[in-house]
């Protein structure tokens, strides 16, 4: 019956679409209160989901030191404790504090083009399942795994990489090396969000060099914020954040496609303490190279990223807010070296109302004078219900607010209702 009457939205449109959100919302509700799992850190350490996560993936104060000290305590080299030792230099972990099962699932997605105009209901997606491998597999040795199964065919690592922590004995001194994130210590990452499943878009969606995911330009065409094969030095003391990075840039695979490389870096200040513990400000960048992947000709866009961003954390808000600048010499690849200016803007608002209703606001502003096809403005509205401190049911809105009368541009309106779990 439900099924049937989401089939024949076409003939309600916006009111429909809401009906069928609540109901499957409901029954997932009704549902989910059988759900008992925790991750593998919360297995470990036997603490509950919200000393890391506020509404997970999004990690509190307390959850980024942990990410930052190698999965360790915050403050301490626990990395060899609680586990088998055998012989003078070998421990190994139980499996279960080191593997997790991440579940996403959108039961319904409803897209409005043009003003309402033409409708697309997606009904029962299972967006992916994944393998979550992650820990401190011995004393400042840290490792983290995404591998991700989105249909029968497809399967790929999202983040792959090593970390060694407290080198010489000093928090200044860690590095990562592996499939990671340039932006992971930036205020707003793009990574580990208020709201799962809506990215953002100065960080998500605009690749170097005209590309997007359905057409990489160039060799070496990524956005911002997405995981590379790159190896990244960074360290911390007192309220200082820094990060150095090079990469291929080439997020498929680690073939290094051309012979340039991209650099990249960030340096933060947080409050360690007091009533605003864990706020921040901070300034990211990034310089690369792309190029043509062609044997026949070849062509080369030099490009960089900028961003300057600050967190504020007070009680139960936390507040984002972001600008972003990319330039481009060669924005086409091709013999007229057109470049391509953007600026950008995002900002995200979450508020803890109960310890199990979230509310998250966000907005995403990208404008061009280059190339209007680049260009967004939509404001994202989300609630999020957690039965479970490893559950999270949502209902988001993506509602469009360009003009429409530009002739680049087409109005898109979205609403999904999503389930995510981890266990």
């Amino acid at each position: 019956m439900i099924l049937n009457y989401c089939r024949n939205y076409h003939r309600v449109r916006g009111i429909g679409g809401l009906v069928c959100g609540g109901l499957v919302f409901m029954i997932l509700f009704v549902l989910s209160h059988q759900a008992w799992a925790t991750s593998q850190w919360a297995r470990k350490y036997d603490m509950g989901c919200t000393s890391c996560h506020t509404a997970f993936p999004r990690l509190t104060y307390f959850g980024e030191k942990f990410m930052k000290n190698g999965y360790q305590m915050p403050g301490t080299e626990d990395g060899d404790d609680n586990k088998e030792r055998i012989g003078s230099s070998l421990v190994l972990d139980e499996l279960q504090n080191l593997f997790g099962i991440r579940l996403s699932l959108t039961p319904l997605k409803i897209k409005n083009d043009e003003g309402g105009k033409k409708s697309d209901i997606n009904i029962g997606n299972a967006d992916w399942l994944q393998l979550f491998t992650a820990g401190s597999i011995f004393k400042n040795t840290s490792i983290f795994i995404e591998t991700e199964l989105q249909d029968e065919k497809t399967i790929h690592h999202n983040w792959f990489h090593l970390g060694f922590h407290n080198l010489f004995g000093q928090s200044l001194a860690n590095i990562r090396v592996g499939k990671l994130s340039p932006m992971d210590w930036h205020s707003m990452s793009g990574r580990l969000r208020m709201i799962p499943n809506v990215g953002v878009r100065a960080i998500s969606d605009i690749k170097s060099s005209k590309g997007n995911v359905a057409d990489p330009r160039g060799a070496d065409s990524v956005p911002l914020g997405s995981g590379v094969p790159a190896i990244e030095v960074y360290g911390y003391k007192g309220p200082a954040i820094y990060s150095l990075g090079i990469s291929n840039g080439n997020g498929k695979s680690a073939t290094d496609p051309n012979e340039y490389k991209n650099v990249f870096g960030t340096i933060k200040l947080e409050m360690p303490s007091g009533l605003l513990e864990g706020s921040s400000i901070s300034c990211w960048g990034m310089n690369g190279v792309d190029t043509t992947d062609s044997s026949k000709t070849f062509y080369k866009n030099d490009f960089w990223r900028s961003s300057i961003a600050g967190n504020l954390r007070w009680t139960d808000l936390d507040l984002i807010i972001a600008g972003f600048y990319g330039e481009d010499d060669n924005w086409n690849l091709d013999s007229n070296n057109n470049k391509n200016i953007f600026k950008a803007g995002a900002l995200q608002l979450g508020y803890n109302f109960i310890p199990s209703l979230y509310g998250v606001l966000q907005y995403d502003i990208v404008g061009s004078e280059d190339d209007k096809t680049i260009e967004f403005n939509k404001i994202t509205p989300s609630i999020w219900y957690f039965p479970r401190e490893n559950m999270r049911f949502g209902l988001t809105g993506r509602l469009d607010i360009q003009p429409t009368s530009d002739v680049h541009l087409k109005r898109q309106d979205e609403f999904t209702a999503t389930f995510r779990m981890m266990l």
